[in-house]
Order: structure tokens, then C-alpha cells, then sequence
């Protein structure tokens, strides 16, 4: 009888470690997908809680409170711009993919654009009438865009989202006539929610869906 008792408190033993074992991948899978994909800013790539201290800084710092003095800082998903004015920026790895960009004052992309590298949405938003003005001129193959995701045939997925205060401003410009130099100012596979729509120049594709931006905007219709 005691044999009978030991050996199932044994079996019994085992079956709970084995539903705990069970249970370690779910619990790393979930981790894994709270996480946030690592952002290229001005060439110098941002990690959660760091940020760059100035547009002429060469490295980034750590810091998981709001910095006193910055121009970038990322945290949690949210990339806070604060008198920015330097390079593109954009997505790194697969991790989440999603992307905020809150605004703060006036902001600036030179020649280069805010995008996503795997489909994942983009929303820019400000609680304070922030800016961000983007700029861009291609002369190569490659298409001319202000804000990008999903652009990339194997991505099914990707919104942008404006809203808040935030107003962006998107110039691009395309000096190529092949069928893959075109102009876009927002580029989304699936959506575009405008804060409101304005356009300055003629529009550079057949079928336009929703826009917004003081700039040609156009969309590529979901295939």
C-alpha cells in the first residue's frame, strides 16, 4: 500500500512538472510579442529607453524616465520627437513592428522617410500641435515615399494613422520615369486615417483611397 501511495505521489510529482514545462514557451511567446522592434533614428539605432541627446549626436543614451534634454527618445513603443531634424527613420526586426512617433514641437526628416521594414502600423500623434516635416527626392529605381509601411509585396499588413494634433508635411519627389520610380507621401498596404486632407500638386496614382498631408498623398489600392 505504501508502494502504491509513493509511486503516485511520484506520477502525481511528474504531471504537475510537465504542465509547468508546458506552459514556460507560452509564457516566452507572450514576452516576445509585448516586445518592440529596435529604431534606426538619424542612423543610430535606438533600443528601449535610450535616446538621442542631440541631432548632431554620434551614440545614444540610456535613460528609462523622460530625459531632461533630447531630440529622440524611445520608449515602450513610442518614439517622442522634440525638435528632431536629421535622417530617416525606421523599424528594425521583426519584433512587433508597430510604431508610435509623438510629437513635440517642430520636427524634420531630410531627405529620407519614417517607415516600417516588416508591415507593422505606423501612428504619429502629438497633445500639443507638435510638427514633422519629411523630404524626400529619389533619382534611382526606387520610389519616392514620406511614410511607409507594407510596401514590400511579401506584407499583407500595414496602416498609418495621423491624428491628435500632429500635423505632418510631406514633399517627395521622383526624377525617374520607370515603372518603379513613383511618388508616394503616405504608402500603407491596408490603411491611411487622415487628420484631414489637403492637396498641392496632381496626383501621381490611378485609384487614391484616403490622404492627408500638405503634399501629393497617395495610396496603393489593396490588392
Amino acid at each position: 500500500m505504501t508502494k502504491t501511495n509513493t509511486r503516485s505521489r511520484i506520477v502525481s510529482i511528474l504531471l504537475v512538472l510537465v504542465m509547468l514545462l508546458t506552459m514556460v514557451p507560452i509564457t516566452g511567446v507572450t514576452a516576445f510579442a509585448a516586445s518592440y522592434a529596435k529604431i534606426s533614428v538619424n542612423d543610430i539605432l535606438l533600443e528601449d529607453n535610450y535616446y538621442l541627446k542631440s541631432n548632431s549626436a554620434t551614440g545614444s543614451n540610456y535613460s528609462n524616465t523622460e530625459p531632461s534634454s533630447y531630440v529622440a527618445w524611445y520608449k515602450n513603443g513610442v518614439l517622442t520627437l522634440k525638435g528632431y531634424n536629421g535622417k530617416g527613420i525606421e523599424t528594425q526586426g521583426v519584433a512587433a513592428g508597430e510604431l508610435t512617433v509623438k510629437l513635440i514641437g517642430s520636427n524634420s526628416i531630410n531627405n529620407g522617410a519614417l517607415q516600417s521594414d516588416n508591415g507593422g502600423d505606423i501612428t504619429v500623434t502629438s497633445d500639443s500641435s507638435g510638427t514633422l516635416s519629411i523630404s524626400k527626392t529619389t533619382s534611382g529605381s526606387n520610389p519616392a515615399i514620406g511614410i511607409e509601411t507594407g510596401l514590400s509585396a511579401s506584407y499583407t499588413t500595414g496602416n498609418v494613422t495621423i491624428k491628435g494634433n500632429a500635423k505632418v508635411t510631406i514633399n517627395v519627389t521622383r526624377n525617374g520615369t520607370s515603372t518603379y520610380e513613383k511618388a508616394y507621401g503616405i504608402f500603407a498596404k491596408e490603411n491611411i486615417t487622415p487628420k484631414m486632407l489637403l492637396w498641392t500638386s496632381p496626383v501621381l496614382r490611378q485609384t487614391i483611397r484616403q490622404a492627408v498631408v500638405t503634399a501629393t498623398v497617395c495610396m496603393q489600392p489593396k490588392m
